[in-house]
């Protein structure tokens, strides 16, 4: 670094300190409120703090609707929990006792060859004796 630019951040540097300690009114370290006056808070520190309740106030109120919303929906859930447990108790129910298709077709064919079976005892009961008894 040379000398001349040590010289202007000499300078600059007690320019910083005067302008820090020619705004700070107090403690808190010179803040403004943020609004560029200079005034450590000023006349509308009332104001400001008025409307800093205010939206406490509407916070306060959503958080409270808020609770009311998650108490609705944790009921919800615990309604949906239970109605889940009952439908698998039944698709549970329905799996162990539905009948296959194997087992299907299998009935179908008992009961087939049954039909088929009886019509043919019937035939030879009764049938054969008709057509015995006819003449040639």
């Amino acid at each position: 670094m040379s000398n001349i630019d040590i010289t202007f951040m000499q300078r600059e540097l007690a320019r910083l300190k005067a302008e820090r300690s020619g705004s700070d009114s107090g403690q808190g370290g010179g803040h403004n409120g943020g609004n560029g006056t200079n005034n450590g808070g000023g006349g509308d520190l009332e104001a400001r703090v008025a409307k800093i309740e205010s939206h406490v106030e509407y916070m306060r109120r959503d958080i409270s609707d808020l609770k009311a919303d998650v108490k609705s929906i944790t009921a919800d859930i615990v309604t949906l929990k239970v109605s889940t447990s009952v439908a698998v108790g039944k698709l549970e129910n329905i799996d162990t006792h539905m009948v296959t298709k194997g087992q299907l077709s299998m009935y179908a064919f008992v009961t087939l060859l049954a039909v088929v079976g009886g019509g043919w005892w019937i035939v030879q009961q009764y049938l054969a004796p008709i057509l015995k008894a006819l003449p040639k």
